[in-house]
This record gives C-alpha cells, structure tokens and sequence, in this order.
C-alpha cells in the first residue's frame, strides 16, 4: 500500500516556524537570567566574608565602580570561621580587580534591591586572579552613616579641577583632600559609636551596683536631716536655760572684770606709794617694778579674754551642749 505525501499549507508553516522561534527565545532568557553568555565570555570567581549580608540574594548583581560586571553565585557559612557569610561573586575576567578594591554590600536607592559593589581600588595595585579573597567591609543601611567613597572621589575630581581653573593652589601649600575630611568624619563617627556602647555595656554590667549606691545615698541624706532635725530640737528645748546660764556668766564675767580692775587700781596703787619711800625702798621697787607690771598686763589679759567669752556665748549659746549630753535625756538615748 503505498504511503501517502504529507502536505502542509503555508499557514501551518508560519505556525510552527513562531512557535520554534518562541521557543529558542525562551531559551534564551533563560540561560541569561541564569547567567550564561553568548560566546561563553570568560569568568572570574572572588571571594568576601561579611559578619551580615543586609538581605543580598544569590544572582544579585556585581557592580565594578557602579558598572555591572557579573552576579552573586554562592552565599553561605564560611566554613573556616562561622561568624562570617562568605559571598562568592562571579565577574568578567576583563575587569581590573585589584588588590586595593573593596567589596561592599550596596543598595541603589531605598527601594532597589541589594547588590553587591567592588571599588575600582588603585591603579597601580596589583590584580587579583581567579578565587582571590576581597577586602571587605561593612556599609550603614539608609538612615545610618552613609558611604561617602564614591561621592567623596567625584567630588574631589570636581574640586580639584575647580581649583585649577581658579589657580587656588599657590605657592606649593598641601591642599586637605575632602576625601580625608569625610575620612576623619566617619572615624569619629565610629569612635563616638564605640564610646556610647562602652557606657551603656558599663551601665548595665553594673545596674545593681550603681543602684544600691542611689539606695545608700538617700539613706546617707535622710539620716543627716534627722540629725541636723534633732540638733535642733535639742537647742530649741535648751534655749531658756541657755539663755540663763548666758546671762548669768556675762554677770559673773562683769563682776570677775570689775573686781579685777580693782585689784589692778590697788596694785598701781602701791606701785605709787613705794615709789615714794626713799632709799632702801627705792631701790627694792625698781628691782620689783617690771614683775608688777607683767602681772598687771596679765590681769588686764584675763579680763578682755572674760569679756569676749561672755559676748560669744550671748550670740551662740549652743556652744554649752557641745560634746556634752543635753539635761533630761536618758544616758543611753543618743540626740
């Protein structure tokens, strides 16, 4: 039986040819969202250890200088210390990594996804071969510090052209980069971090210390209010008698003074009268005279001295309680 020719028409033609068209370029998104490259560009492999990736995924991009050069391939443990993730990042061989480039975790704007960016480094570094470990180091999320390298470079460029065209920079004088500016910004920035967590690890460690001391503080401040309370009650319930005993030992002062100015009149007196006998006697005074005249001076001493003791416990009679124990109080019973 003979076989029949299969016949198509035209329109089932176009059909099929679409759908083998949608189909390679299916095909072809595919190997390129997976990363692959027509012609098999060759590839690069480095390594960055980081103590927090901030939600970098497997094939985010990898961005040299802000230029994509490749994708993130592997994220995980680091195997030789557990308190890293070490992210492996797959770039164009072409590209100048070097050994002053610096991998960061980046974010374009709020709302982009993660990525991870090499710095261009140093032009006179030398280049990293394949499975090189990156430097790296760690990037505030927005809200915190910002990265001020790629900024800071641009305009340093700016300025410094600026500078050239104005002919600022005279008479060889060293011009403070502003690279070096934002530099010592971000190290007191850390440096003020570090000393704000100091205290508050300090203050925590030592809680319990710190608030038995408060404690013994306003115990220490209530108990000298008490005595200082009580030293007055004491002088308050003594003011009659202190005043009594003031008077009378400003009477007995006066009358102490009186009698000694007294004996000092009779004492010059004699003075006098010995001065007058002739002979013998003029010769014993004047061997006596200065021990009479001494003893005088001490009289007068003493009577000033009882004088002023009268006026100071007229104006503070609690001096009498002091060191003594207040009439009336049990001998045990402290004030």
């Amino acid at each position: 039986m003979p076989v029949e020719k299969q016949s198509f028409t035209a329109t089932e033609i176009k059909a099929g040819t679409l759908v083998l068209v949608s189909l390679l370029l299916l095909a072809g998104f595919a190997a390129a969202v997976r990363g692959c490259r027509p012609g098999g560009a060759p590839m690069v492999h480095y390594h960055a250890l980081f103590a927090n990736t901030r939600g970098l995924d497997e094939g985010a991009n990898v961005r040299f200088g802000g230029v994509k050069v490749g994708r993130v391939t592997v994220i995980e443990p680091d195997p030789e210390n557990r308190t890293r993730i070490r992210v492996t990042a797959e770039v164009l061989r072409n590209v100048p990594v070097n050994a002053a480039s610096v991998a960061t975790i980046e974010q374009i704007t709020l709302t982009s996804e993660m990525h991870l960016e090499i710095s261009t480094g140093n032009a006179k570094a030398e280049l990293l071969g394949d499975g090189a470990m990156l430097k790296s180091k760690a990037t505030p999320a927005f809200g915190e510090v910002p990265n001020l390298e790629g900024v800071t470079s641009r305009l340093e460029s700016v300025l410094d052209g600026l500078n050239s065209l104005l002919g600022t920079q005279t008479g060889g004088a060293p011009v403070v980069s502003l690279a070096d500016v934002t530099t010592d910004l971000q190290k007191t920035l850390r440096q003020t971090s570090k000393v704000v967590e100091n205290v508050d690890s300090l203050v925590a460690e030592n809680r319990e210390d710190i608030h038995n001391a408060l404690k013994q503080l306003v115990k220490l401040v209530a108990d000298a209010s008490r005595v200082v309370g009580e030293f007055n009650a004491v002088v308050e319930e003594n003011r009659a008698p202190l005043h009594a005993t003031a008077t009378n030992l400003e009477q007995l002062t006066a009358d102490a003074r009186t009698r000694l100015d007294g004996l000092a009149d009779s004492l010059s007196s004699t003075l006098d009268s010995l001065e007058k006998v002739g002979g013998t006697a003029d010769h014993l005074v004047d061997r006596e005279a200065p021990a009479i005249e001494e003893i005088v001076r001490n009289l007068r001493e003493v009577t000033r001295n009882l004088r002023e003791f009268s006026r100071i416990l007229a104006e503070q009679p609690q001096a009498l309680i002091r060191g003594a124990r207040p009439q009336g109080r049990p001998s045990g019973e402290r004030p």
